[in-house]
């Protein structure tokens, strides 16, 4: 499975298309105008990083990790010589969560610097809040490349695994809201992106949000598990 995971990273960096889109993605949020206070600075900062900033760099990691794979057969091949259905939908989603704790990683310190640079008061706290925010990012994008990943496996499409991933990062917060809304249903409080924002409301306050713990093991280990079962069952040519 190592040698899956490096041959995946090594596709993804060959791409100079990942480059343009997450260095354009990082100097924008560097070049952010500054906020007049501390508070708002890091608000604005988590508004970027929680929405176009993984939006952005969601695309490029879909398409070196999923779809030059499939599109190639590679990972047929593998399946081929017997490497595991399990130990292939694990590798990609391992990918993921590297390439996006890397990438969080350099945005978080980019924050520190604007706010350094910028004259803000921002206190240990305030920081520290931000860092747990940027983990709740990165725990956002593999929730929503695992259920991307189970339409790739299930349906051996990697258009409709984008197409899911697009619209969970564009419109499924926001639809979801409006339902709730609308017809006093707690959709969106039940919801993956629900239980992130309330056990992160909890964490920021200083204890401890257990609403992370449906969400990990619903949102993603579920459907984790259905990718294995329907991908195990799913005929395909080798």
């Amino acid at each position: 499975m190592r040698n899956v995971i490096r041959a995946d990273l090594g596709r993804l960096f060959r791409k100079p298309s990942f480059y343009i889109i997450t260095v354009l993605i990082l100097v924008f949020l560097a070049t952010r105008e500054s906020a007049d206070t501390a508070a708002d600075q890091i608000e604005y900062a988590k508004s970027y990083l929680n929405s176009l900033m993984l939006f952005g760099v969601s695309i490029p990691i879909f398409m070196g990790i999923y779809s030059d794979d499939f599109n190639s057969g590679s990972v047929i091949n593998l399946i081929g010589k017997g490497l595991s259905r399990k130990k292939v939908i694990f590798a990609k989603l391992l990918d993921v969560t590297a390439v996006l704790t890397a990438f969080y990683s350099v945005a978080y310190i980019i924050v520190l610097i604007k706010n350094m640079t910028a004259g803000l008061a921002v206190t240990p706290n305030q920081n520290l809040s931000l860092l747990v925010f940027c983990l709740f990012c990165i725990l956002r994008g593999i929730g929503f490349f695992a259920v991307a990943s189970l339409v790739v496996f299930s349906t051996w499409s990697t258009s409709g695994g984008m197409t899911v991933l697009l619209v969970l990062l564009a419109v499924s917060r926001m639809a979801l809201t409006m339902i709730q809304n609308k017809f006093t249903m707690p959709v969106y409080d039940l919801s993956f992106d629900g239980l992130l924002d309330k056990s992160y409301a909890i964490f920021a306050a200083g204890n401890f949000g257990w609403h992370i713990i449906p969400a990990i093991v619903i949102y993603i280990g579920g459907v984790v598990l259905l990718s294995v079962i329907l991908f195990k069952k799913r005929e395909i040519d080798l």
